[in-house]
């Protein structure tokens, strides 16, 4: 089934597509987190059978989301051992054995990011360390703001699905949380070390409904993100070192190729579900959009020259790259 999936691959939103993908990846991490516990449990000599029930049970219900904090865990346990900290290593199983969490989700969850230490942690390495030498400094919002939020939220998929329910399908499949932070910068950011969760800082600005087009603007980039992480788990895409490093048109500091195919990817999903959005009028001023369209269209092109001129490509990082210019509606 993955198979026949990858071989028709494109970046333009299909039906049923994201579904197939994200249960394949579910049940690929499902299937590592319990050999590295199986693993320590063999090498340590320490008795993990109750977390390998645990994990058995998970895998038998096939639940819609794994809880980003199992995926933060996981991530952090396979570098304990690539590390052979047996230290670490007992440490982190012994709190994945104590802790009291769900590790799995059935309903997207909306709420205020960095309440716990876990995510604080998690957000630090993967979000502010990631702006480069300007790192960004975040926390957790007033309580007040989380129900405006979640009614935005819920306004702007409202939108996308009027614009193109593939896409609205995509987040509903991909997307377990997302969190609302506070900074002085907008945030857009999503990681495989907490699959699943989207965490965004809304604009400050008085152009009228900027926050609903940065809503909609950052549910199709990150949500694309995500899938695109779904499919490295059984393709890199491309074969470029992660030593070398380019100009990025969304980021001040170099970034290796990978991230320039990724902003190639997610910026021609942005640029095609602002398109649709032109058509509800009664919504945006047409100027706002076009504006907009413009600004991403000229952030696409820089990636995908960059990433054309310089990228080793796999036959499916190829066939997704080319379709990129489709999903944009530049044909």
């Amino acid at each position: 089934m993955i198979d026949a999936i990858l071989n028709k691959l494109s970046a333009v939103p299909e039906i049923g597509v994201a579904p197939i993908l994200h249960t394949a990846y579910q049940d690929k991490f499902i299937h590592s987190l319990k050999e590295i516990i199986d693993y320590a449990d063999k090498m340590l000599g320490n008795d993990y059978q109750s977390l390998l029930n645990r994990i058995a049970i998970i895998e038998s219900q096939s639940p819609k989301f794994i809880s980003p904090r199992l995926y933060s865990s996981y991530f952090k346990l396979l570098k304990a051992m690539q590390n052979d900290d047996v230290t670490l290593v007992k440490q982190i199983i012994s709190a994945l054995k104590t802790e009291d969490y769900a590790w799995s989700m059935q309903e997207m969850q909306v709420n205020l990011g960095l309440q716990e230490s876990w995510e604080k942690q998690i957000f630090y390495e993967e979000v502010c360390v990631a702006f480069g030498s300007d790192k960004l400094q975040a926390s957790t919002p007033l309580s007040s703001q989380l129900e405006q939020f979640q009614a935005d939220v819920q306004e702007a998929i409202k939108l996308i699905i009027a614009a193109d329910f593939k896409f609205a399908t995509e987040i509903e499949t991909l997307v377990s949380t997302l969190f609302l932070v506070e900074s002085k910068v907008s945030v857009g950011a999503t990681s495989p070390m907490f699959f699943g969760a989207i965490y965004l800082s809304l604009p400050k600005s008085h152009i009228e409904n900027s926050t609903m087009l940065f809503l909609i603007e950052h549910l199709v980039h990150e949500t694309s993100h995500l899938f695109l992480n779904t499919i490295l788990a059984y393709d890199p895409l491309i074969l470029n070192e992660p030593t070398e490093l380019f100009c990025s048109p969304i980021r001040t500091d170099l970034r290796p190729l990978l991230g320039i195919y990724h902003a190639t990817f997610v910026l021609s999903r942005v640029i095609r579900i602002f398109k649709q959005i032109k058509h509800l009028s009664f919504y945006f001023k047409q100027k706002t959009l076009e504006d907009a369209i413009s600004s991403l269209t000229k952030k696409y092109e820089r990636a995908y020259q960059t990433t054309n001129q310089q990228a080793s490509f796999t036959p499916l990082g190829k066939q997704i790259f080319i379709s990129t210019r489709e999903c944009a509606l530049l044909n």
